[in-house]
């Protein structure tokens, strides 16, 4: 096996000559694992000595006798009175541990910081106090691209607003030189005092400040520019032609959450809004880019000059943003429809603007024009810039005036870039010009909120993609890549509330997952479902003119929400709202018809957890649920509640009927469980007509199913039913086909090990037949069919379907020979299966191709084929790239090792490889991104017996993980949920499969 025997190779040495202590064997003692990794229980005790003796009498014997059975007889008692008031108070307390894991509160922190920042430092607090607010920034700031230094003087015009003796602000990895304090004319003595721990400093007086003061500080400073993504970092380029490796080097920024503290001392929490007057020194070679437009460049010293931008509006620190690009160009345009022409630019490195530039360009122009005709208010700047990077943490970031990148969320070619990644442009350009209104006119108050900036720009981004290109049908993407994902995450105990409390940056960092970006935009377009279209946006134009400017915070927006909406005469919008937003999880609701199919039953709620251990039979999460539904004789929707504590609600249905679909559309965020026989009706209703379902009805269905597979609550057996209908070919609608397909994979990952994957796969492959033979292989016309073909062939050749792999190996050659031979949509899954059967000079000649790409979602398209090799040199070789930041960046490492973890000759290597080279990877990202979490995610999530998960914990449970703790927590309760299900389906499941293949014992694949 390659885990154990490695071929002696150079690349052998490279990957694991760094060895870490228990990489080999997991790295602790499983049974006394702790979240610090220390073993439980003392020396004294493991070493106590053992004495023995002989009982004097009988009388001793007797007491010691009923002294033990009193005891015991108590310890039952009290067991049962704990038992009986826990169970009764568990819920009262659940949220906070059910709740994002908040890993050192306030209280606890204000011990920590007195001891690190000692008593002097006159706060004791993560948060900013209030006593003190800033108005404008006047920065100017000398970032050396050749030295790494940052030189900057701050000019900071303060305000009191009550009384205080000291100023406290940010600064993370600064160096203060010299400062001044005016109170007007007048200089004002004042103490410097630094918590690193807080990354704070203080300026304290002697005599305090009073209300309505204004001040003025100072700051000369020293810092570097970083490499780790954040702050003001480095951004690096190279040329992609074989005949010039030219490196060019930049420095942009990426403050958000809490990263503008490392470019400047700052009050850098959203709340404190401010002007910023920005000027920049650089080479004269070199281009300078800030939020607002250029107002004038001036000589400065030497080969320097110095450019000064107009002042920003009023906003927040975290939006503020910079660049000091090298060998960049931009292509400009104006907008026609918005009040006045805003000019917009698309800035690139020269050698990848040509022929990728123009779509991006002109969809964010026409996003801006959308938005602003959607809000009903003015975009307040002059231009807007976006900016596209090869090293960038996230997809993009909506800094107002400078919106940056990464290169393939903003570069399509149209002969190059397939159609999803001209499908996630548009999404993704959308998405940040949403947060032009939402988020940077008005922000959220504190980061409990981060879903009011992100939930709104995640639900609007598809409103604009399908008013931009309605024949996509973007709204059916929005339920797999909101309403599913984010619920998938939000079934376990280790979820957190939509709107959840944070104290200290590491934790601000770990809620900017699913549950705030995709769980906000589902509860976000239920409350849009149940308002109105009409009247939600007369809500949202109201509440962004009120709040302009300034900060707001959920209940803000359900107010005005509810000044316009009448939901139900016991539940008003508020109640919806906040219980969505500040409640852990979501419910399942039980249905079923009674009364001969006449009346809807809808039985009771509870919240769903995936994993049995984590369930409490006596829970008491309630939520107000509306209930829209559609039968097989009535099509038109039709709306009931179940309030928080209802149970057995009777719906009458005007007559009887055979099925129901209890959550029409997916209006609501939760499951839907119904009766056997309700399923054995879907399934029939699915192969007699699947149509008379819609599409998002059908792959709910289907979804949930899936779900409750896992979790316990349906058998393999229903569930395999209901799909068998995909087989006569007659399915058109991606929607169902994306949920079948995500899950029979994932199955086939969990039975991997197993005797029955062989008659797994050739189900799976009946299941694909009759579509893959009526798709081909010939281009579609439409954007929907060309999404559809892709997903069914690679689903294909992943099976090995005899056809499929001989034309995808057809045309791999012809790619080789003629790139432009093969229609770009199928090349992903056609150069995977190139590289998986073919030979080293075949690997060799798609990473020459990798190398020299210009297109960066074609380079990703490549580098995730050759991660499909299955020959032990060309994984080692893979891996080896994976440590060298220059041939597989930082922000698609996750990509990289999660794609080749999935690769089967190549997951216990990769594996290995992780755990080896975890230090040197975990240095690549300076532990201030979130990258690390999702890597260590795509690592572990397919982990599926008891003897991976404690390899995992042993591996984890010394190592600090800061911002990527709660992924990894995620991550391991998902392995959690891979042992269960293999517990409970996979005898029922091979049952299944065994009744099929005598079914099918004459049809061969």
């Amino acid at each position: 096996m390659i885990d154990t025997e490695m071929p002696n190779t150079p690349t052998v040495k490279l990957l694991f000559e760094d060895d870490v202590p228990g990489a080999g064997t997991g790295g602790g003692d499983i049974g006394n694992w702790s979240s610090k990794g220390k073993p439980n229980g003392s020396a004294a005790a493991r070493n106590r000595s053992k004495t023995s003796g002989r009982c004097s009498g009988c009388s001793i014997c007797l007491f010691l006798t009923i002294a033990t059975v009193m005891f015991l007889a108590g310890a039952i008692l009290g067991i049962y009175y704990f038992m009986h008031t826990y169970g009764n108070c568990i819920e009262a307390t659940k949220k906070n541990t059910d709740s994002l894991d908040i890993h050192s509160t306030e209280a606890s922190l204000e011990d920590e910081i007195f001891e690190q920042c000692g008593q002097l430092f006159p706060w004791k607090h993560v948060r900013l106090p209030e006593s003190v607010v800033p108005s404008n920034y006047r920065l100017k700031l000398h970032p050396n691209l050749e030295t790494s230094a940052i030189h900057g003087t701050v000019d900071i015009e303060l305000k009191i607003v009550e009384e205080t003796r000291f100023i406290v602000l940010h600064a993370q990895d600064l160096n203060l030189t010299t400062f001044t304090l005016r109170m007007g004319s007048q200089q004002v003595q004042a103490r410097h005092l630094v918590c690193p721990r807080l990354s704070q400093w203080a300026f304290e007086v002697d005599e305090a400040f009073q209300p309505d003061s204004k001040l003025r500080l100072t700051l000369d400073y020293e810092g570097t520019i970083h490499t780790d993504l954040s702050g003001l970092y480095v951004n690096s380029h190279q040329s992609k032609s074989e005949d010039n490796k030219t490196v060019t080097i930049s420095a942009v920024t990426q403050f958000e959450p809490t990263h503008a503290r490392k470019m400047l001392p700052c009050f850098d929490e959203p709340s404190f809004k401010a002007v910023f007057d920005i000027s920049i020194i650089r080479k004269k070679r070199h281009l300078a880019r800030a939020n607002m437009q250029l107002i004038r460049t001036e000589a400065y010293e030497d080969d320097l000059v110095l450019d000064q931008f107009a002042p920003t509006v009023v906003m927040p620190t975290y939006l503020l943003a910079v660049a000091i690009l090298d060998g960049f160009e931009k292509v400009r345009r104006m907008t026609k429809t918005t009040l006045k022409p805003i000019e917009v630019n698309l800035y690139a490195p020269s050698d990848s603007l040509a022929g990728q530039s123009e779509f991006g360009l002109d969809t964010g122009v026409r996003a801006l024009e959308y938005f602003e005709d959607f809000f009903d208010i003015p975009f307040p700047l002059q231009k807007t810039d976006m900016l596209a990077l090869d090293d960038f943490a996230e997809g993009a970031m909506e800094n107002w005036g400078l919106i940056t990148f990464r290169d393939a969320m903003l570069l399509y070619h149209p002969n190059s870039s397939t159609e999803k990644a001209k499908e996630t442009v548009s999404l993704v350009l959308c998405h940040e010009m949403a947060h032009q209104w939402f988020g940077n006119l008005v922000t959220m108050s504190w980061w409990n909120d981060l879903w009011l900036n992100e939930g709104f720009a995640n639900f609007m981004e598809y409103l604009c993609v399908d008013e931009l290109f309605p024949e996509w049908n973007v709204i059916h993407d929005f339920f797999i890549e909101n309403f599913l994902q984010s619920m998938l995450q939000d079934g376990f105990r280790s979820s957190h509330a939509v709107s959840t409390e944070v104290i200290d940056p590491a934790q601000i960092g770990s809620i900017f997952d699913a549950i705030s970006y995709q769980k906000g935009a589902s509860i976000i377009q239920m409350l849009r479902g149940l308002a109105g279209k009409d009247a939600f946006r007369t809500a949202l134009r109201k509440y962004l003119k009120k709040f302009e400017y300034s900060n707001a915070k959920g209940e803000d927006l359900w107010k005005i929400i509810q000044e316009h909406v009448t939901l139900h005469t016991t539940v008003s919008v508020t109640d919806v709202a906040e219980t969505w937003t500040t409640q852990v999880g979501y419910p399942l609701v039980r249905v079923e018809l009674i009364d001969g199919g006449s009346t809807l039953l809808i039985k009771d709620q509870t919240r769903f957890l995936f994993l049995e251990e984590e369930r409490y039979a006596n829970a008491t999460d309630q939520w107000p649920i509306p209930v829209q539904y559609i039968t097989d004789k009535h099509r038109s929707h039709k709306m009931s509640w179940l309030d928080p504590g209802a149970q057995d609600v009777k719906v009458p249905l005007n007559g009887p009927v055979s099925w129901i679909v209890a959550n029409a559309a997916s209006l609501g965020y939760y499951r839907v469980l119904y009766e056997a026989t309700m399923y054995k009706e879907f399934a029939q209703q699915l192969t007699h007509d699947h149509t008379k379902i819609g599409p998002i009805d059908r792959a709910a269905i289907l979804n949930d199913a899936f779900c409750f597979m896992r979790s316990g609550h349906l058998t393999a057996e229903v569930v395999m039913d209901l799909i068998t209908y995909v087989e006569e070919g007659e399915e058109a609608d991606r929607i169902p086909w994306v949920v079948i397909l995500s899950n029979l994979k994932h199955i086939e990952t969990l039975i991997g090990d197993t005797e029955m994957l062989g008659l797994f796969q050739k189900f799976e492959r009946s299941l694909l037949l009759k579509v893959y033979e009526r798709l081909g292989w010939d281009q579609p016309e439409s954007h929907v069919d060309r999404m559809l073909q892709t997903d069914i062939l690679a689903l294909s050749c992943r099976l090995q379907l005899s056809d499929c792999t001989k034309q995808a190996q057809v045309r791999f050659h012809q790619w080789s020979h003629d790139k432009s031979s093969v229609f770009v949509d199928i090349l992903p899954f056609v150069i995977e299966e190139g590289v998986r059967h073919g030979t080293p000079a075949d690997w060799e000649r798609v990473y020459r191709e990798y190398r020299t790409a210009q297109n960066p979602s074609q380079r990703f398209m490549l580098l995730m084929a050759l991660a499909a090799s299955e020959d032990p040199a060309l994984i080692n070789r893979f891996m080896a790239m994976c440590l060298n930041p220059s041939i597989v960046r930082p922000n698609v490492l996750p990509r990289a090792l999660g794609v080749l973890m999935q690769n089967k000759a190549a997951a216990l290597p990769a594996w290995r490889f992780f755990r080896m080279n975890y230090d040197k990877i975990e240095a690549l990202y300076g532990g201030t991104t979130t990258l690390l979490g999702i890597l260590v995610k795509s690592m572990i999530e397919n982990f599926n017996t008891q003897f991976d998960l404690d390899q995992v914990r042993a591996f984890f449970a010394a190592r600090e993980l800061s911002a990527s703790q709660a992924r990894v927590d995620q991550a391991i309760e998902m392995v959690k949920l891979n042992i269960q299900w293999r517990r409970i389906n996979e005898k029922p499941l091979q049952q299944w499969l065994k009744k099929w293949g005598t079914k099918k014992r004459l049809v061969k694949f």
